[in-house]
């Protein structure tokens, strides 16, 4: 009634995506800081970061 015109209707409540979900539960932010953790990892462990730091 009182929304912007051309603005798309807000959708059902029941009706969000099985990401939308997911992204709801606590599992999510422990899964993203996992992921970014052991990539952290992987790139100390790599030959890049030779090349990245200064030879001393």
């Amino acid at each position: 009634m009182f929304g912007v015109p051309g603005a798309p209707a807000p959708s059902a409540p029941g009706s969000e995506s099985r990401f939308e979900q997911f992204r709801q539960t606590p599992a999510f932010p422990v899964l993203i800081h996992t992921a970014l953790f052991a990539a952290g990892i992987a790139f100390i462990q790599s030959s890049v970061i030779e090349l990245l730091s200064p030879q001393l």
